[in-house]
């Protein structure tokens, strides 16, 4: 039977996080979007929890976060333990009056052999699987500076005879003006950017944040990118852009080539450079582009249930 626990005893017994969006520091700078948290366990079993926010009868994970998912004590956790923990969700969630529960797994670098579980169990029980999202990560131990498409190696060689440069800055101007080159670009393609730069330097308070930024010969801020470090072994990009009158520079082409290397040379796995579909709707482009940047594709996948599941759900995390 699962409870709903404190935060001293849920972290006596969950004390690593799989990935940042569910750890406590990060936890403790959104929950004011959410009318309290859930800590789920089972205090005998003791071997998987779950973190929820409860936003208008039903619970999330995430809640504010690309992706959320589960604590456990080990990968190799039993089958028939995750199978038990999903099932006593159900009843959970039945019993406490909820409308329903959302859960999106975080992506397979992050936990290979518990996605596996955690999908075939969750199908089996019969919760809901929304159209899964396209995903696509770079894998930096087969990275080895060589391309799946020629052109961007040619484009990275032109930017450097062209004299571009990339680097990490750290101070205020700097990266205010690594954030203003994405908001143009971003207004540019009629796109919406769902973050201040305010928003970015709070969660630079507790996950370390890289602004890459390009210039060009003459000085000219021309491209950037916005990676966070919560991980011991994954990057995530969060934002990239460049100046779209001077794409012929090779610009983007060349940002990716200095933030793979920049932390291949650091030693991290995979750059997870997120979703390319929105709700599961592929944007072809996106994916093409990813691809050709020696990206591995592969989904990621998001359920829900509800003790009444005639009840129409539209999937929406921007909470």
């Amino acid at each position: 039977m699962l409870t709903d626990t404190t935060k001293t005893q849920y972290r006596r017994f969950f004390y690593s996080d799989p990935s940042p969006y569910i750890s406590e520091p990060f936890l403790g700078l959104v929950e004011n979007k959410v009318e309290r948290l859930y800590r789920l366990m089972d205090e005998e079993e003791r071997s998987i929890g779950l973190i929820l926010g409860l936003k208008d009868g039903t619970l999330y994970s995430p809640f504010s976060a690309p992706f959320g998912g589960f604590h456990y004590s080990h990968e190799h956790v039993l089958y028939s333990v995750v199978y038990d923990y999903l099932a006593d969700l159900k009843t959970f969630i039945k019993g406490q009056g909820f409308d329903r529960v959302v859960i999106t797994l975080p992506p397979n670098p992050y936990q290979k052999n518990m996605n596996a579980k955690f999908v075939n169990a969750f199908i089996r029980l019969g919760y809901n699987m929304s159209t899964p999202d396209i995903q696509n990560c770079i894998n930096l131990k087969k990275f080895d500076g060589n391309w799946t498409k020629n052109t961007v190696g040619q484009n990275c060689r032109r930017a450097i005879k062209r004299q571009l440069t990339c680097s990490i800055v750290t101070d205020e101007a700097s990266r205010r003006d690594a954030y203003d080159v994405i908001f143009r670009n971003r207004v540019e393609q009629e796109r919406k950017i769902h973050m201040t730069l305010e928003d970015l330097l709070e969660v630079n308070e507790i996950i370390p944040v890289d602004f890459f930024l390009v210039k060009d010969k003459d000085g000219s801020n021309i491209g950037a990118g916005i990676f966070y470090r919560g991980h011991d072994k994954i990057v995530q990009g969060i934002f990239l852009g460049d100046d779209m009158e001077k794409r012929s520079l090779g610009i983007i082409d060349f940002l990716v080539m200095n933030i793979f290397e920049h932390y291949k040379s650091l030693d991290y796995d995979y750059i997870d450079l997120g979703i390319s579909s929105m709700c599961g709707d592929p944007n072809v482009g996106l994916i093409r582009f990813k691809e050709i940047h020696n990206c591995e594709t592969s989904l990621r996948f998001t359920f829900w249930w509800s003790p009444d599941n005639s009840q129409p759900f539209y999937l929406n995390h921007k909470i």
